[in-house]
């Protein structure tokens, strides 16, 4: 298990170097008007922008046996978890136990997309091209993992949360041929795992905290229409339910999974904070059951609001995970611009997607 053994308290000191190093490595992500930019060059022209950037590096690296958007998909992967290592390298003790909690996610997103490939039967080599080995495995474990013969085989050897806890998500596998179950098991170990890892920081982590609360609070709202949509009965929507620690959040959120009025749903959710974000997408799902319209608004909004952990508190942790984020932000945006020239997308729909 890569649990960490957590001190009843984390003390966290001030580490100028590392702060000044994360600020320079910042320094060093695309700002808008390069995105823009991008959106404007044709495929070649955006693999040779990349190939002159922070990732020559890695294209150099994988261009002996990739091409295309495969080769550059790969490079962002690599790229972000070289970034998210160095990190690691250069904090000292206690702030690397912080950055390795967080970077888990990244173990997790990992192992889903291996699992969501057995599932789809798709190509080894496909699959490999979505791993970012970005967190805690590494990235010949995680081929290990890819393998393996079945799901349940993977999830017997995941390293991350004890096989026992996805009995049910398995059950669901069998009779229903669905993943959620699954998926939704490795979401509520790492949440639970980090929020009460959270609780060790001293006072001066009480952003990322609040900003874990507000990202639980928003895969819960997603989690609750994906299953309303497809008719899970109220017991088993509080299933899945992702507790923040909040009880007051908590306790909304299991009042919203008893609705079963999408119109006042749909009014209760615009009430939690996210109005902008969830008007432009409610309307598409009441009409014909969609979430994409929703789920990338939300999303942009949450993505949004990590860089504000750039800009507050300049000389803390959370300036570190600030960039972790930004980093991720930078990552995801290269990666739609990639794909979407690849499939002959429009411009205006790939900037729509596109964090600044």
């Amino acid at each position: 298990m890569l649990a960490l053994k957590e001190p009843k308290s984390l003390r966290l000191g001030k580490y100028p170097y590392t702060y000044a190093r994360a600020a320079v490595m910042k320094s060093l992500l695309f700002k808008g008007e390069d995105y823009r930019k991008m959106l404007k060059m044709s495929f070649s022209e955006i693999a040779k922008s990349l190939q002159e950037s922070n990732y020559k590096k890695e294209i150099n690296e994988f261009a002996r046996e990739y091409s295309g958007a495969d080769l550059l998909e790969l490079a962002l992967n690599r790229n972000l978890a070289e970034s998210f290592k160095k990190l690691i390298r250069i904090s000292p003790y206690e702030l690397s136990l912080l950055i390795k909690e967080h970077a888990k996610r990244k173990d997790i997103e990992d192992i889903k997309t291996i699992i969501r490939g057995k599932f789809t039967n798709t190509g080894e080599k496909q699959i490999l091209s979505s791993i970012t080995a970005a967190g805690a495995l590494s990235y010949d474990f995680l081929i290990f993992l890819l393998k393996k013969e079945s799901i349940e085989e993977v999830l017997k050897g995941n390293k991350i949360a004890d096989f026992g806890l996805f009995s049910n998500g398995l059950k669901d596998l069998r009779d229903k041929n669905t993943l959620v179950g699954i998926e939704n098991t490795f979401d509520k170990f790492y949440y639970s795992h980090l929020i009460q890892f959270s609780k060790t920081l001293p006072s001066e982590g009480a952003l990322f905290r609040n900003f874990l609360q507000m990202e639980v609070e928003i895969l819960n709202i997603l989690t609750l229409l994906r299953l309303k949509r497809a008719k899970f009965g109220k017991e088993a929507i509080k299933d899945f339910i992702i507790l923040s620690g909040d009880k007051l959040k908590d306790a909304k959120m299991t009042r919203l999974a008893e609705l079963d009025d999408m119109e006042e749903l749909s009014k209760s959710l615009e009430k939690t904070g996210y109005r902008e974000a969830i008007s432009k997408g409610i309307d598409e799902f009441k009409k014909n059951g969609s979430l994409i319209m929703l789920e990338t608004e939300i999303y942009k909004h949450l993505l949004k609001q990590s860089i504000l952990l750039l800009h507050q508190h300049p000389l803390s942790v959370d300036v570190i995970l600030g960039y972790m984020f930004a980093k991720d932000i930078e990552v995801r945006n290269l990666k739609i611009i990639v794909k979407g020239k690849q499939l002959g997308l429009s411009e205006q729909f790939m900037e729509s997607q596109l964090v600044f």
